[in-house]
């Protein structure tokens, strides 16, 4: 065996070991977390429940906006035009 080979070799198994053993830890983080998901899941449904809620809130003083708006705008547009001095 050459001293490439050798050098290939080594790095080769070095490489296989580190992955294996980043395989096996993330494994068993997610056997560890299993039964966490049905919690956070409720969680965010409680989240987005409330995010719905905003947007709802936001939504109507929009509209609010928008009708105001409208009536400044046609006040402003009936309204006679003064004369200057």
């Amino acid at each position: 065996m050459e001293q490439n080979e050798a050098i290939v070799a080594v790095l080769s198994m070095a490489v296989g070991c580190t992955t294996l053993i980043t395989l096996v830890g993330m494994w068993l983080k997610y056997r560890k977390n299993k039964g966490v998901g049905a919690d956070a899941l409720g969680s965010v449904e409680n989240r987005l429940a409330r995010v719905e809620v905003a947007l709802d809130d936001v939504t109507a003083e929009l509209g609010r906006v928008a009708e105001s708006h409208q009536l400044l705008a046609k006040a402003l547009s009936d309204r006679q035009a003064l004369p200057l001095r």
